[in-house]
């Protein structure tokens, strides 16, 4: 996108390959300037002429779960709830290493307590990732993120999509 919005934005001239057909349909585009700013590593580009809310209550639906990743910054806190585990009972270890309490029950494991095993902010370990996928629980979740929203040449933060008719009658009482 970042360079055919730049190609887009150079003016023609004599040698270029598509020369003969752009010299005559050229226009100075400067609005695209700001666009081309705003396009930086993994960013995706939405087109509507749509409501701009409903386009966001959209994206913000299509949530995908994740697993969780050794090294990665844990974005959520997660506990491991008591209960069956499915595990037979030589993998106890891998309970014992993060201090889960554990009993074994018709030849699986079980958990005693619940326990927080990741807070928030903190580096997943190699040892809690193997957990979690030794369990199948999917702990995070990763999805598109609005960056910013531009119309008619301006540029706004993705706040003014929360924004209602009901806030702005508020504003006005």
């Amino acid at each position: 996108m970042k360079a055919a919005l730049n190609h887009k934005m150079k003016k023609p001239e004599e040698g270029d390959e598509d020369y003969s057909e752009r010299k005559d349909t050229w226009r100075e585009c400067d609005e695209l300037d700001k666009i081309v700013g705003l396009l930086r590593g993994n960013t995706g580009i939405i087109f509507t002429n749509g409501d701009l809310g409903e386009i966001k209550k959209v994206i913000d639906a299509e949530a995908r779960e994740a697993p969780a990743k050794v090294g990665a910054i844990a974005p959520d806190e997660v506990w491991i709830r008591a209960g069956p585990t499915g595990l037979d009972p030589k993998q106890t270890s891998f309970f014992q290493q993060l201090s889960i309490q554990t009993k074994i029950v018709k030849t699986q494991i079980e958990i005693v307590a619940d326990k927080k095993i990741i807070t928030q902010g903190m580096k997943i370990e190699a040892t809690h990732a193997a957990l979690l996928d030794k369990l199948k629980i999917r702990p995070f979740s990763y999805k598109m993120g609005i960056k910013k929203v531009y119309e008619d040449g301006s540029i706004f933060n993705p706040e003014i999509l929360d924004i209602t008719s009901e806030d702005i009658l508020k504003r006005f009482q």
